[in-house]
């Protein structure tokens, strides 16, 4: 069994997802399965999908389309890893992600939850997450 089960669903976002898919497979942290959900896509990420080889790589094709909370649920009801990592399918993780994560899981065990973001887009303002213990609790 994997350390960690990563949770990525997708609905219609062929021009983000195999960046995004890559910046998983990339990780410095290897001990993963990336559990890919195609929730009915109809701009051609099904088949962007279908062409990733990567054994680590377990993924689903739905038609018609289920919504997200389905998409997620079936994901955690696959899970086999000791930690759920959520990703979507136009995000970037950095290639320490998972490292930095489990690690900090594994040093903390009365952290039930932890995460972590940026945000930035060319052409438009960087917005910065909330960061501190209030913050993310407001």
């Amino acid at each position: 069994m994997p350390r960690a089960s990563v949770i990525l669903p997708v609905y219609n976002n062929a021009a983000f997802v195999l960046e995004a898919v890559h910046s998983i497979l990339v990780q410095t942290y290897s001990d993963f399965e990336l559990i890919l959900i195609d929730d009915g896509s109809t701009d051609g990420s099904a088949y962007l999908i279908s062409q990733i080889t990567d054994p680590r790589v377990i993924k689903i094709f739905h038609s018609p389309n289920r919504g997200l909370v389905a998409t997620l649920n079936e994901g955690l009801n696959m899970a086999t890893g000791d930690y759920i990592v959520r990703m979507d399918s136009d995000d970037i993780s950095t290639p320490e992600r998972l490292a930095v994560q489990i690690s900090f899981m594994d040093q903390n065990p009365s952290i039930d939850l932890c995460g972590g973001a940026y945000t930035t887009s060319i052409g438009r303002v960087t917005r910065f997450n909330p960061a501190s213990h209030e913050e993310i609790r407001t």
